[in-house]
């Protein structure tokens, strides 16, 4: 599998994947509501990237917060940011974790599934990790609800691509249910991540999607000016808005 280099991303990754504030509190209190009311939460944020979900979960809930990826570059963006401190990062293989067994209360995974070459063993190290009751969240962007959004629609190398690596909810429902988990739900949220049809140019300039920054400079560039057109002619058009994202969790 084709994969994207954090290492050259991490520069650009906060400024290109800029998360609203609205669609944040709109995430954690949905990640809240999951995890229920426990004590002393033990919370692992699994392919944290730069923290944007790991500080906030860890300084507006006050969980005891883990922030794991396998990049050492992403990692450091994450720790020198404010609230950094609050959380403990982690270089870690999400396919072979080193934490013991029944070690957290929580597991959550962000757009991480689909980078991994062995989803289904990083879904069983979860469980492994879990203690009983304990919950696993997996927000991502499954596969019927992106092959017609814009990065796609304009970068069919793009589309070719995500169509092997991405999972459906029905996916990766069994891949939790294979693992072991019970109580298995998913909730898909419209969400809009910006404010006008410019800014998902701008983002999509930067490449804010992993999967452009693994398909050929040619199509890229072949998508871009189609896209430029088409925001050109419908600045205000809804689709250039939003974005459908999954919750699929389970219980231990």
């Amino acid at each position: 599998m084709k994969k994207a280099d954090y290492r050259r991303i991490a520069n650009t990754y906060d400024i290109a994947r800029l998360l609203l504030n609205r669609n944040l509190e709109l995430w954690i209190k949905l990640i809240s509501k999951k995890i229920g009311h426990r004590q002393k939460v033990k919370f692992l944020d699994l392919g944290c990237g730069t923290g944007r979900f790991s500080i906030p979960i860890a300084t507006r809930l006050g969980y005891f917060v883990t922030g794991a990826d396998s990049s050492e570059e992403m990692l450091r963006k994450a720790w020198q940011k404010e609230g950094g401190a609050q959380v403990k990062w982690d270089v870690q293989d999400a396919t072979s974790l080193t934490y013991s067994d029944k070690s957290f209360d929580a597991v959550f995974m962000s757009h991480l599934l689909h980078h991994v070459d062995e989803p289904l063993k990083v879904i069983k190290q979860c469980h492994r990790i879990l203690r009983p009751g304990g919950v696993i969240l997996n927000r991502y962007g499954a596969i019927e609800h992106i092959l017609d959004d814009p990065e796609h629609r304009f970068f069919p190398e793009a589309m070719e691509l995500d169509k092997t690596r991405t999972p459906s909810v029905e996916q990766v429902e069994k891949w939790f249910r294979t693992a072991g988990f019970e109580n298995i739900s998913s909730e898909t949220i419209a969400q809009q991540t910006f404010g006008s049809g410019q800014e998902r140019l701008r983002k999509v300039e930067l490449k804010s999607t992993s999967i452009l920054t693994l398909i050929s400079q040619s199509a890229f560039e072949e998508g871009l000016e189609a896209l430029r057109k088409y925001v050109s002619n419908n600045p205000r058009d809804p689709w250039l808005l939003i974005d459908r994202i999954t919750l699929t969790t389970g219980k231990k």
